[in-house]
């Protein structure tokens, strides 16, 4: 069958699966068969991505809008407007459903769909491919949320190569229930959630396939308690080695019945997002945050201590009336429950997201340039903003990675403050190389090994002993020459193994897993 209708999909790496325009394919009902998924990732050239779409010979392109995407996809629809004007586009997500107007991109579409598009898509390809066409001024079509029993499930629109070597997402339920402001799930408090006849026996299929590692999209998984339950209940029976579990949670919220579930996972099935973004309660409360201090810091212990569930935590800088004291006091107050990582986010401005009521008062200025990042703030001048982005960076490569997890803490042993001490280590790494990128393994070990004996003043035998474990624990036959004395009065290099290699990336804080 001949194809007539292209969805370019552009991800951020080649690992992510477009699941937006999967559910798109999944519900064009007779124009299925006319249809093909062409994916690309960040890297492809525009050029090269008109070349590819257009080789299909296609009527009609849609293509998926985010924030991390918009760039590209401006750049190629217009190559693809300038090729083939009579070439019909179609845009839709999130980045395009808000501000639609003001984007360039807008100006080579012949409609935009804002909002759920599974049922308004095909009837736009339909009017547009009969010749129909929508009026200028009638080009964004308002799509309501559809009915979760109505639309055809996604899970068949991933091949083979997908569940071999992409992320697979999977998607419970729809909505929000709280009003973060920076969200876009704030618009969205309407919480539905797909049927169970539905959804399980489609995850039945995906793990028969040989689909292993699943990424939950739900805003607050753990929202239900029955359902999360269930959920866990599911994958337990028909756990397999390497089967891994990602979902975002509600800090706060940790009943004994869902923690009893989660207690019989075994270490590396389940990961969990907890979004705590702020320990200020003034602040939490003006971007209407959620924040029960007590109950998280419970919960995080109670996670770590009797469970194997690996925890992704995340802060946001920026936050209207934060300022970098505030913002350091949280980071120490998280990094002292041992999560496996802390996700430090600076603040973005999503389109259509209410964060932006904020900005007068708070003299808070965006990027105009996508992902819309915070600059400045009436409390976080520029120049400590980008401090704050290259503390990310670093902490990222540095301690998240788990590449230097024995040496990562030593970075902040003894310090007042975690926070200013690895502050003290970014601004240092900073003056020092210039760079936030490219710093490979090697190098970074060198500048730690220096930065701790001179700045820091701790004896060198001892650090490069311990950058000479981590070293060993990602299974390198290689060593640097700085670390050989080291290696020469410590014996023999023993053999790794991936479990060492695996249980070196969970201790980011220091603090071991159960074992494995």
């Amino acid at each position: 069958m001949e194809t007539q209708i292209v969805l370019a999909a552009f991800n951020a790496r080649y690992a992510h699966s477009a699941f937006g325009a999967r559910w798109l394919l999944a519900n064009l009902g007779e124009l299925r068969s006319q249809a093909r998924l062409v994916e690309f990732d960040l890297k492809v050239r525009p050029r090269v991505a008109a070349e590819k779409i257009l080789a299909h010979n296609p009527r009609l392109v849609a293509i998926g809008c985010y924030i991390w995407n918009i760039d590209l996809a401006t750049r190629v629809a217009a190559l693809l407007r300038r090729l083939r004007p009579g070439l019909k586009i179609v845009l839709g997500g999130p980045e395009i459903s808000h501000e639609t107007e003001e984007q360039e991109i807008f100006r080579y579409a012949d409609c935009v769909i804002c909002g759920e598009g599974e049922l308004e898509f095909p009837r736009c390809c339909r009017r547009l491919l009969e010749g129909e066409g929508f009026p200028e001024d009638g080009r964004i079509v308002r799509a309501e949320p559809v009915d979760l029993e109505r639309v055809e499930l996604p899970y068949d629109c991933y091949t083979d190569e997908d569940i071999a070597h992409r992320a697979v997402y999977v998607e419970a339920a729809r909505g929000c229930p709280f009003r973060c402001e920076y969200c876009m799930s704030s618009l969205d408090s309407a919480v539905r959630r797909f049927p169970a006849r539905r959804l399980f026996p489609a995850l039945e299929k995906l793990i028969g396939r040989g689909a292993r590692v699943f990424r939950f999209i739900d805003r607050t998984f753990n929202l239900d308690e029955a359902f999360a339950v269930q959920v866990l209940e599911f994958f337990l029976e028909r756990h397999r080695p390497g089967m891994m579990l990602h979902f975002e949670v509600v800090p706060n919220r940790l009943p004994d019945g869902l923690l009893a579930a989660v207690k019989r996972c075994p270490p590396g099935m389940l990961q969990f997002e907890v979004g705590i973004q702020t320990f200020n309660p003034e602040v939490a409360r003006r971007v209407s945050r959620p924040l029960d201090i007590r109950a998280i810091e419970a919960n995080l212990h109670r996670l770590r201590r009797e469970t194997a569930v690996h925890i992704h935590a995340d802060l946001i800088a920026g936050l209207p009336g934060e300022e970098m004291v505030g913002f350091g006091a949280g980071f120490d107050r998280l990094l002292a429950l041992e999560p496996q990582e802390i996700q430090l986010g600076i603040l973005k401005r999503l389109r259509g997201a209410p964060i932006a009521r904020h900005s007068r008062e708070w003299k808070m200025v965006y990027s105009p340039h996508a992902p819309y990042e915070i600059l400045q703030t009436s409390l976080i001048p520029f120049a400590d903003m980008q401090r704050l982005a290259r503390f990310a960076r670093y902490w990222d490569i540095v301690a998240n990675s788990g590449r230097f997890a024995r040496t990562a803490p030593l970075l902040w042993e003894g310090a007042p403050s975690p926070f200013a001490a690895f502050m003290a280590w970014s601004d240092w790494l900073y003056a020092r190389t210039g760079a936030t990128a490219n710093l490979h393994l090697v190098r970074l070990a060198r500048l730690l090994l220096e930065f701790l004996v001179r700045e820091r003043g701790m004896e060198r035998e001892r650090v490069a002993a311990v950058l000479l474990e981590d070293y060993r624990s990602g299974n390198r036959t290689d060593l640097p020459g700085f670390l050989k004395e080291s290696a020469d009065s410590s014996g023999p290099s023993p053999r790794g193994n991936g479990a060492t290699a695996r249980q070196a990336r969970h201790r980011a804080t220091g603090r071991n897993l159960p074992p494995s």
